[in-house]
């Protein structure tokens, strides 16, 4: 998303308990390692207890810190598994077609699910992050226990033009100065990691119910990120094409919980549809943007509690 960003391959990348703040979240302890595989190495973070969640970041080309330390506060009640997608972050990977495409980026999922020995995950994935979820429980259906869709890009054009003109009024002019600014200097253009963390605060700020609330999002890129991800962007551009998913959605029978910022860029008719395309699937509107473990963290929290009794039934 984000206009002239997107273009360069910059897009929107994604707890508390009621009654908690994000600044007041616990942090718990967590193991780190890395995943070797054929041409990739992965960075994974796991922390908590119970059953395990998949965190799926968006980008592309960004990497999982953004999400914390919102998400953290699931791993009360689940094992959550963090992860850089490769080539940014703390994964590594070669940047060409070869290693960085959507099979790639499928597959690395199920590799990492098979490496901590779960038989099966549910995956939480956000933003552009949705479409490898949504690509994963095509391929991988024995492997899910559920599929969440956090602030989902729409898995297709159907209604692009209505974001276009919700992105468009979120933007004022001085985001709009300031855009320009930043992408014509010499540091964006070198890839500075500051420029580039600017950038984004900039571009996420019209992502917000509440524009004052970007100073909560942890987006500081380190080098690599900065450095590779307008990248990685490209690469997945052009593996994936021109997406248009919604006819493959009826056949993905797992249990499904589409979670909607109702002031998000995407429309909520689109989030609407995404629900009713799978077959049980499920929508949960929150009084948020497109970050809303930052907005309404308990609206968070209460529809995936609420998601995970209706699985065990």
């Amino acid at each position: 998303m984000i206009g002239r960003v997107m273009r360069l391959g910059i897009l929107v990348a994604v707890f508390a308990t009621v009654g908690l703040s994000v600044a007041k979240a616990p942090a718990p302890m967590a193991r780190q390692g890395l995943l070797s595989l054929e041409n990739a190495r992965l960075f994974y973070e796991v922390t908590g207890s119970g059953e395990p969640i998949v965190i799926v970041h968006g980008g592309p080309g960004l990497d999982h810190n953004y999400l914390q330390p919102g998400m953290d506060v699931l791993a009360d009640r689940n094992t959550l598994v963090y992860y850089d997608q490769r080539g940014t972050g703390r994964s590594d990977a070669p940047l060409d077609s070869s290693a960085v495409n959507l099979d790639a980026f499928v597959t690395d999922i199920d590799a990492l699910r098979q490496a901590l020995g779960y038989e099966q995950v549910t995956l939480l994935t956000h933003s552009f992050g949705t479409l490898f979820g949504i690509e994963y429980a095509r391929r991988y259906p024995e492997s899910l226990r559920g599929l969440i869709l956090m602030a989902p890009v729409e898995p297709g054009q159907r209604f692009a033009d209505q974001a276009a003109t919700r992105q468009a009024s979120a933007r004022t002019e001085e985001d709009a100065a300031d855009l320009a600014e930043l992408t014509g200097s010499e540091a964006y253009q070198a890839r500075d990691a500051t420029t580039l963390s600017e950038v984004y605060r900039v571009a996420f700020k019209g992502a917000f119910r509440d524009r004052s609330r970007i100073d909560d999002l942890q987006i500081e890129l380190s080098e690599k990120t900065a450095q590779n991800g307008p990248d990685v962007g490209a690469l997945l551009g052009q593996s994936l094409g021109t997406v248009d998913w919604w006819d493959r959605l009826g056949a993905i029978r797992t249990p499904t919980l589409v979670i909607q910022g109702r002031q998000d860029i995407a429309p909520v008719s689109m989030a609407q549809a995404l629900a009713e395309a799978f077959p049980n699937g499920s929508l949960a509107l929150l009084d948020s943007g497109h970050f809303p473990y930052i907005e309404d963290p308990g609206g968070l929290t209460s529809a995936i509690s609420g998601f995970f009794v209706g699985i065990a039934r």
